[in-house]
């Protein structure tokens, strides 16, 4: 009896102990609820200002307010993050914005604007100053954004979603379920969570106590998973959305473009010999126009002569306008095109020669630009978009392959741009510490593929070489390379005796040898007839616009143009 007791008196101890315990943590749990976030101070939020969430994620910027109820955004975070399409001219403190009615034009903390020759009005200022900095408002950028944008207060908060498609989701299924800043019972409490409403999941905690969500009104943070229903894979909608039309000109025949180096205003008389020995071309994009200097200044080598012959023969004129000055320059360029004012000049001298020449287009070759000049550029080709518009000739723009240059923002290139041309070539090139083919088909593949994903086939040709380099390694295993034109490449092969063979890696005819002279070894990746046919078989297989060839004179011969012509009809 005795022992019956002891053992009916340790189990009553043991179940208090296990209620008492049970105890503190409810308590903990409720106490827990009441310990509500200071939302402002933990994500530094002054008065007036407002958290963004963009795609379940807190950006480290924050959005204010006029102190009406207006919502603004800094306008560097709009234009990197939301519409590149805003650009700071910095030099007269305004927003520009494209349009297809013509440039806009925001002055800050006024309701009034400008669209192109248009004066307009807002109910609000679009734009508005606050120390030092431009903001534009939110209104403003939802109308001409595709986005999903919410705004919510006490906390303040901004919700974007810019990216749809599959995501993650539960829906919480007890009524006692709270988001919390962190995980664990004891993390402050942003607010309770209504039972069905839906959430995002990031982590579901595989398997742990907590999972990490977040709300549809912008609260990132915990909850514990037994309020949740298991996660399932949704299809989040997309709002509807219609993007502004800007024209294009559009040719119903295939673009066959042959550069043309002109470098001196006598080589503009070698276009009726040209013209004989290019069969099949419709299109000759001689280098007229470059920068004299930083002021915006041109030096032209046009000839209304050159473009009468080029039309008697039924070809078109797209004349190249590139950014040399003694060579490429990307922070000169950006002296010049950072500046509206010195913009405007190029364009005013461009419209002249234009109209003078009488040219069908222009081709914009503008290159090693940087990746802090990249706005400025853009907002150019806007501008001499609207040009070309004005006067009805083709705008087409000279791009590297994408992969290395995305900073050049193709996708607003194709939009603004008649045609947009790849260079695909200079794999390797003059400066490269390796031998190597200027153009590889994987190469070659992979900048179509990258540019079609930014741009529509239709707007796309292929720039081929014309040329490759000549290779030389010595034993200690430097290298240096020069430029050859077809015919001149294939004589050093064959003055040594070598026969070139497949390289399958490269899709090209492989050559090399050792030099008696120098000791050095010669390699070269041969431009002919095989190369040639396999770049234009894959500018069929992806129905691009068309091909351009860099550059007149590397060719072997009239076969090699007869060969492209045979791939455009």
């Amino acid at each position: 009896m005795n022992k019956i007791r002891r053992f009916m008196g340790m189990f009553i101890i043991s179940v208090c102990l296990l209620s008492v315990l049970s105890g503190c943590d409810l308590i903990d749990e409720l106490r827990s609820e009441t310990d509500v976030v200071d939302y402002n101070t933990t994500y530094g939020i002054g008065e007036g200002e407002y958290t963004i969430t963009l795609n379940n994620e807190m950006m480290d910027v924050a959005a204010i307010d006029d102190g009406q109820g207006n919502v603004y955004m800094d306008a560097n975070t709009a234009n990197k993050k939301f519409n590149s399409r805003i650009y700071w001219q910095a030099d007269e403190n305004v927003i520009l914005y494209a349009t297809p009615e013509g440039m806009a034009e925001y002055t800050p903390d006024s309701t009034s604007y400008r669209i192109g020759d248009s004066s307009e009005s807002s109910d609000i200022p679009v734009v508005i100053s606050r120390d030092g900095m431009l903001y534009i408002s939110l209104d403003f950028l939802k109308e001409n954004t595709k986005m999903d944008c919410d705004v919510f207060t006490d906390p303040n908060r901004v919700v974007i979603r810019t990216v749809w498609g599959e995501a993650d989701m539960t829906t919480v299924s007890g009524k006692k379920a709270t988001i919390r800043y962190q995980g664990g019972i004891k993390s402050p409490v942003f607010r309770k969570l209504e039972k069905g409403e839906q959430l995002y999941v990031l982590d579901d905690g595989s398997g742990d106590e907590w999972a990490q969500v977040v709300t549809e009104d912008g609260y990132n943070g915990w909850v514990l998973n037994k309020y949740l229903e298991e996660p399932s894979t949704v299809t989040l909608e997309e709002p509807d959305f219609t993007e502004p039309e800007f024209t294009s000109i559009s040719k119903n025949y295939k673009i066959n473009m042959a550069w043309h180096g002109v470098y001196s205003e006598s080589a503009n008389e070698e276009l009726e010999q040209i013209l004989k020995e290019t069969p099949g071309i419709n299109t000759i994009s001689p280098r007229w126009f470059y920068f004299q200097n930083t002021d915006g200044d041109l030096i032209t080598l046009g000839s209304a002569d050159y473009v009468k012959k080029a039309h008697q023969a039924g070809v078109e004129v797209w004349a190249m306008f590139s950014n040399e000055f003694t060579n490429f320059d990307g922070e000169m360029t950006d002296e010049i095109l950072s500046s509206r004012q010195k913009r405007e000049h190029v364009l005013e001298q461009l419209g002249k020669y234009i109209d003078s020449y009488d040219v069908d287009g222009i081709n914009l070759d503008f290159e090693m630009i940087g990746e802090s000049g990249a706005d400025n550029y853009i907002q150019f080709v806007r501008e001499l978009s609207d040009l070309c518009r004005e006067k009805k000739v083709v705008f087409s723009i000279d791009n590297y392959v994408p992969m290395y240059w995305m900073h050049y923002n193709h996708k607003e290139e194709g939009i603004f741009a008649d045609y947009v041309v790849i260079m695909g070539y200079d794999e390797h090139h003059s400066t490269s510490e390796v031998a190597g083919s200027v153009a590889s088909m994987g190469f070659v593949r992979q900048g179509i593929e990258d540019m079609l994903s930014m741009v529509p086939a239709e707007k796309v040709i292929n720039g081929i070489p014309l040329f490759t380099r000549v290779w030389a390694t010595d034993s200690n295993g430097l290298v240096e390379s020069f430029n050859s034109g077809m015919k001149e490449a294939r004589g050093y092969l064959e003055s040594h005796n070598v026969t070139p063979v497949y390289d399958e890696e490269t899709g090209q005819n492989y050559g090399e040898y050792t030099s008696e002279v120098d000791g050095r070894r010669y390699q070269i990746w041969l431009e002919d007839e095989t190369s040639i046919k396999a770049r234009m078989e894959m500018i069929q297989e992806y129905d691009l616009a068309g091909v351009s060839s860099w550059s007149i004179g590397w060719e072997s011969g009239p076969e090699i143009w007869e060969l492209i012509a045979s791939y455009m009809k």
